[in-house]
């Protein structure tokens, strides 16, 4: 259904947890405006939990239509989008169970195996989170869920299902190795071509490189 261009933006000013509040009065338009919001942000976030393209976008789907059902059961003591994400983070752990138990069951009835079968291609983003993405799951979730969504460490706590202690832990070390591999990456030569003469280029000074800081860790 196509909205007016004062109803949009009516919508649009509307915090997400208004939203919510309203959408579980009956209002389908505030709930599609919340679809509309997260729904890049949610896949991003579930992509790193997949295996495929088309698993992680059938996760928000499933994880969208779950929360519509449920939408009466939100509440505002937390945001709506730590809500949000604690349903898809359960989604993609039963999902991920059944896939290993499929997998199970494959081995078990196939004699060979096809590598491409259970090879893992995994999309990147640009810059900092393209390298972000060689980290551990967890890692990449904590800082994802910090910095790319603005959690604190309580909600990142209830979204992962780990302590305070825990997630404050998981983001120092994500930070460290992340920081690691920066530094790696700017310590390599790059070959310029001048005129048909190759020159390498200077590494980067340490201090020219970014790196997140963990409130609190």
């Amino acid at each position: 259904m196509k909205l007016s261009y004062n109803r949009q933006t009516q919508l649009q000013i509307l915090s997400a947890e208004e939203l919510a509040l309203r959408s579980q009065q009956g209002c389908q338009e505030c709930f599609e405006e919340l679809v509309e919001r997260y729904n890049v942000r949610l896949y991003q976030f579930l992509r790193s939990r997949t295996a495929g393209v088309q698993d992680a976008e059938d996760l928000v789907q499933d994880t969208f239509v779950k929360a519509y059902r449920n939408i009466h059961r939100y509440r505002t003591s937390w945001r709506f989008s730590t809500w949000l994400f604690t349903i898809g983070s359960r989604l993609a752990t039963s999902h991920h169970r059944s896939l290993l138990r499929r997998q199970a069951v494959a081995k078990i009835e196939a004699k060979n195996i096809n590598p491409a079968d259970t090879t893992v291609q995994q999309e990147t983003f640009d810059g900092l989170w393209a390298i972000a993405r060689d980290l551990s799951k967890d890692q990449y979730q904590a800082l994802w869920l910090k910095y790319a969504e603005d959690m604190s460490i309580k909600e990142i706590a209830k979204v992962l299902k780990k302590t305070q202690v825990g997630v404050k832990v998981l983001l120092y070390r994500a930070r460290t190795n992340l920081a690691r591999r920066l530094r790696n990456i700017a310590a390599e030569p790059v070959r310029h071509s001048c005129g048909g003469n190759e020159t390498a280029a200077q590494p980067l000074p340490k201090e020219q490189i970014p790196v997140m800081k963990v409130e609190g860790a």
